[in-house]
């Protein structure tokens, strides 16, 4: 015999219908898509942009690639948006494909960090350098002998002289 399932005391529909939510920066990603498309589509009355503006409202709430934990969040988020349309299929590859190329380069010691844990150890991005102009020195330029031919044309004498002058 099934027992029948016990209700849900989630507080929130969301809850029991998306358990990504569960997920904190899951369900910031979706907090920024819901906000920006209400707002959005109350304001134009264009659900086409409505839709657009919470996509790049999503995409931008997505955690940076770096450090273990925020690959997997951004991963997360990025199966989400998927699900929920803010994420197009023609972008979902290359986002997952620079969450992997991300995942290859984090060590092996901060993956087993967790998400309470120690400080992640993924440096922060370096600062822009000055920069400063180097100087290209030149060699000096090799001399070529003179052409006869350009030579005689230039002094002015019988072009008929310069078959002679080149091949004579």
């Amino acid at each position: 015999m099934i027992d029948p399932t016990p209700p849900s005391t989630a507080k929130r529909p969301d809850d029991t219908y998306s358990p990504s939510l569960k997920n904190p920066v899951v369900a910031l990603c979706n907090e920024a898509w819901v906000k920006v498309h209400g707002a959005t589509l109350e304001r134009t009355k264009n659900l086409y942009t409505a839709e657009r503006c919470a996509a790049i409202a999503f995409r931008l709430a997505m955690p940076p690639l770096s450090g273990y934990q925020n690959i997997c969040d951004f991963i997360a988020c990025a199966g989400y948006g998927i699900l929920l349309g803010a994420i197009k299929e023609r972008n979902a590859g290359k986002l997952l494909y620079a969450a992997q190329v991300a995942l290859a380069t984090v060590s092996k010691e901060s993956k087993t960090q967790t998400r309470a844990g120690r400080i992640d150890p993924t440096p922060p991005p370096l600062s822009p350098q000055p920069h400063r102009k180097k100087r290209i020195r030149t060699q000096k330029p090799v001399s070529t002998p003179p052409n006869k031919g350009l030579t005689i044309l230039a002094a002015g004498e019988n072009p008929g002289a310069i078959s002679g002058a080149i091949y004579g």
